[in-house]
């Protein structure tokens, strides 16, 4: 045992790898207020409705694949891989989708809520997907874009 533990970690080489494959939008899944359950101020807690697109796990599948057949090519032995249908705990977008129509989105186009006046989002939740990347300079974008909405409101008498 000891001799197999030394060649894992002494010996061994390894590299972990991960693919990021767009998590398609699911209808589904939202936040929305529990009629039931409140907060100790008496504020309805959120339910939050979660589900992955069955796609998702299939382009994660495919594109492990990919990068499986490259380490082969490469020399490498014992790969494996694995491609989970959980949904995604990072990368985070949706729930606030933006548009012109109150009745199928939740902001307009620029992430004010549509019945609440001074309340804007900007993080990721006005994109309906994330494109497969890490979009944390378009979040930034968007919220200096939202920013100046905001601050030509306050200049010409917010509504």
């Amino acid at each position: 045992m000891k001799d197999r533990l030394r060649r894992w970690y002494q010996d061994g080489r390894h590299l972990r790898f991960e693919v990021f494959a767009d998590w398609l939008p699911v209808p589904d899944c939202r936040v929305t207020l529990d009629p039931q359950v409140t907060d100790r101020w008496g504020i309805p807690s959120a339910r939050v409705r979660l589900f992955s697109h069955p796609r998702n796990r299939e382009a994660a599948a495919w594109l492990a694949d990919r990068g499986a057949d490259v380490l082969r090519l490469l020399g490498a032995r014992n790969v494996r891989t694995y491609a989970g249908n959980a949904a995604s705990t990072n990368l985070v977008a949706g729930t606030c989708r933006f548009g012109k129509d109150p009745a199928t989105s939740v902001l307009d186009r620029d992430c004010r809520v549509h019945d609440a006046d001074n309340v804007y989002v900007t993080d990721g939740s006005f994109m309906p997907t994330g494109g497969s990347v890490p979009y944390t300079w378009t979040i930034y974008a968007n919220a200096f874009r939202v920013a100046d909405r905001i601050v030509e409101a306050l200049g010409r008498g917010a509504r």
